[in-house]
C-alpha cells in the first residue's frame, strides 16, 4: 500500500469518525436514545401504577354510593359518627388505648 492510499485511508477513517461522532453523543444520539428509553420505561411504570390508583378509587367510590354498610363504616371510622341509640362511652388513663 503506497504512501497515497494511506493517506486516503486515513482521510476516510477520520471523516467516518467525525460522522459517527454526533451519532453518539448529540441530541438524537445513542447516548439521548438510552436516556429517552429509560424515560420510557419509567413512565410507563408510573402510569400503571396511577391506572391501579384509579381502579381502587373507582372500587371505593362504587361502593360509597351502593353499600349503605361499607358507608357506614366509614362514617363511624374516619368521623367519629355513632347511631341515635348508641351511648359513647370515653375511657382516660393508662388503659385507655387498649
Amino acid at each position: 500500500m503506497g504512501g497515497r492510499e494511506k493517506i486516503v485511508g486515513g482521510g476516510l477513517a477520520l471523516v467516518l469518525i467525525a460522522l459517527l461522532i454526533p451519532l453518539v453523543f448529540m441530541q438524537w444520539g445513542l447516548l439521548d436514545l438510552k436516556e429517552r428509553q429509560q424515560e420510557l420505561v419509567d413512565r410507563q411504570a408510573m402510569n400503571r401504577s396511577i391506572a391501579e390508583e384509579n381502579r381502587s378509587l373507582e372500587k371505593e367510590i362504587r361502593r360509597l354510593n351502593h353499600d349503605p354498610a361499607y358507608l357506614e363504616h366509614i362514617a363511624r371510622k374516619e368521623l367519629g359518627m355513632v347511631a341515635e341509640d348508641e351511648i359513647v362511652v370515653k375511657f382516660h388513663g393508662k388503659d385507655a388505648a387498649e
